[in-house]
């Protein structure tokens, strides 16, 4: 270096071709584990099925929810994804500190809203905000949407999730910092001919808190079954009722003459009188045999058993 000869420019030309340099925030949150993500699809799920429900008996109309993303990103990403205006809310979650972000599309929030009010659930020509009247009128579904969320979380941590403010601009909403990694939830929601999107942001940090809860509650554990807990559940099986009958399964009669019986017809059966019938249980045979009499009574006397 303490020559003159250096040629700075040849030197840069020189560099292995295709390589980019990028700068790396080590103060950034370390990505979420691939078993955590998958733990919060399956919670995420069970709360789309039971939203779904809780939405048709509020609704009164047959809803859909379906989840279809689950990503994680930053969450100046995640707002870049959001429509405007819109319906977002963020969401409280005691005893955490933290806030998740819950935004419905205002392609499904109108028809809800017009179904609330008794008519048809048509959404509005053109999109627009939401009035105050409106913003009010959508709360009972938002506290569908927690009661049910709660549900979904409560295997891995009981929280108390309540609406701390709402508005129409998502861009007003900074739960966490831009650059910060949040989880992207996106669920598609359909309500007769309506459908969009409702999307859910969970910062990472807040996963990064649980992941020992999510590690005990939603590991796969292999456990043997002892003798003794078999021996239990056969002692409760025994004490099962089963409807026991004895059938004779091999004649047909068509519908005319089924019509034309009454009392005192007699039905010629193809069995012969020294033919088995069969004895089946809940309705399922499981022997053959014959009907006999012992003690003034009639038994069954069983012949073969049936695998």
């Amino acid at each position: 270096m303490s020559s003159e000869d250096v040629d700075l420019e040849s030197s840069t030309e020189k560099r292995a071709p295709g390589r980019k340099i990028i700068n790396y925030d080590f103060h950034r949150a370390d990505r979420i584990s691939q078993d955590q993500m998958r733990s919060i699809h399956l919670m995420h799920e069970y709360f789309g099925r039971n939203f779904a429900s809780s939405l048709s008996a509020y609704l009164r109309n047959f809803v859909d929810v379906k989840l279809v993303n689950l990503e994680q990103e930053t969450y100046a990403t995640f707002l870049k994804g959001i429509p405007d205006p819109t319906m977002f809310a963020s969401v409280g979650m005691r005893p955490l500190d933290d806030n998740l972000a819950l935004e419905m599309n205002p392609s499904v929030v109108f028809p809800m809203i017009d179904l609330i009010l008794g008519g048809p659930g048509i959404a509005p020509a053109e999109n627009r905000n939401l009035t105050e009247i409106e913003m009010n009128i959508i709360d009972g579904v938002l506290r569908l949407a927690m009661r049910d969320l709660r549900t979904a979380w409560n295997p891995v941590i009981d929280l108390d999730l309540y609406i701390e403010d709402k508005g129409t601009k998502a861009q007003m909403f900074q739960i966490v910092s831009p650059g910060e990694a949040v989880i992207a939830i996106q669920l598609e929601l359909k309500i007769g001919e309506s459908s969009g999107m409702i999307n859910l942001c969970i910062p990472s940090r807040v996963l990064k808190q649980l992941r020992s809860r999510f590690d005990q509650q939603w590991s796969v554990r292999r456990q043997k079954t002892y003798g003794n807990e078999e021996r239990r559940i056969l002692d409760l099986v025994r004490q099962i009722p089963i409807p026991m009958s004895s059938e004779i399964r091999n004649t047909v009669l068509n519908v005319d003459d089924l019509l034309k019986m009454s009392v005192g017809d007699v039905i010629e059966l193809k069995e012969r009188v020294e033919d088995p019938v069969y004895l089946c249980a809940g309705g399922i045979p499981k022997y053959s045999g014959r009907i006999v009499l012992r003690r003034g009574k009639k038994a069954f006397e069983v012949l073969k058993k049936f695998n």
